[in-house]
């Protein structure tokens, strides 16, 4: 995978409810419903829209509204060049109604694929045919806005054990990429456990901006024309007993356990 997809070589795909949240990019195809990062994601904060990588680490979608830093992103002068380059290239290769992508504050490289369109090249490698503007505009991204990396495995799982000491017992380990939360008894997005989960993070000092939810500039999302940005599944999804079917995708520094927890431990 693209070392900034949802994780570049460190981050955790966190899935609630696998179902309907998987990206065709993936395969070369167009992003499926709903979600798909590929760039690097946020941590522990809330799901988020414009404005999620997969890997040891990842977080999930950030909060809406959430910037990695006090101030705006910059941006270097040929990023957009080389994103509507991109678009033209789809266009000229199948894809006639490829807009162009947009960055947001936060330097985030937003991708609306239109639905049944498959992109000449894989969205999610950055290989193939056209990719090579997305990732000459993300390397042009993250260089003009050097952040911390991402959490490695090692410091996604002190997080985790930090969580499950601090009021969320049950907040899930990771399964190779992936975190799930389906019948869990917790749910990501819980206040109380977004809370926890920045505790945690700020006393292991994690990257701010993992820590805060959001999206590392440069990170490239993924959406489908007419498809949520953000969301949410039935609550019923994370409950132990006879938990039903949901359909979002998260990433590791998501929100732990619902209702659950305050006290932080040392």
């Amino acid at each position: 995978m693209n070392d900034d997809t949802r994780a570049p070589a460190g981050w955790l795909a966190v899935l609630v409810t696998a179902a309907a949240l998987t990206l065709a990019a993936c395969s070369g195809a167009g992003a499926t419903p709903q979600v798909a990062s590929l760039g690097t994601s946020s941590g522990p904060g809330t799901s988020a829209g414009p404005g999620a990588s997969t890997g040891p680490g990842g977080g999930a979608a950030p909060a809406s509204g959430a910037t990695s830093g006090s101030s705006p992103a910059s941006l270097p002068g040929n990023v957009t060049s080389l994103l509507n380059q991109w678009a033209a290239c789809e266009r000229g290769n199948g894809d006639p109604q490829q807009a162009d992508p947009t960055v947001d504050a936060n330097g985030v490289i937003w991708v609306i694929v239109p639905q049944g369109a498959q992109p000449a090249g894989d969205l999610h490698e950055l290989e193939g045919t056209c990719t090579q503007y997305l990732a000459e505009a993300q390397n042009e991204l993250r260089a003009a806005n050097p952040v911390q990396p991402p959490p490695d495995n090692a410091e996604y799982l002190k997080w985790v054990n930090c969580v499950r000491a601090n009021g969320v017992p049950d907040y899930p380990y990771p399964t190779g990429d992936t975190t799930n939360f389906d019948g869990s008894g917790v749910n990501p997005d819980s206040p109380s456990v977004v809370r926890v989960g920045q505790y945690c993070g700020n006393k292991l000092g994690l990257p701010t901006w993992w820590v805060n939810g959001s999206y590392r500039p440069g990170s490239i999302e993924v959406r489908t024309t007419g498809m949520p940005l953000n969301p949410t599944p039935p609550a019923c999804v994370y409950q132990k007993v006879d938990p039903c079917s949901g359909d979002k995708t998260l990433s590791p520094g998501s929100t732990p356990s619902d209702g659950q927890g305050a006290a932080f431990n040392g």
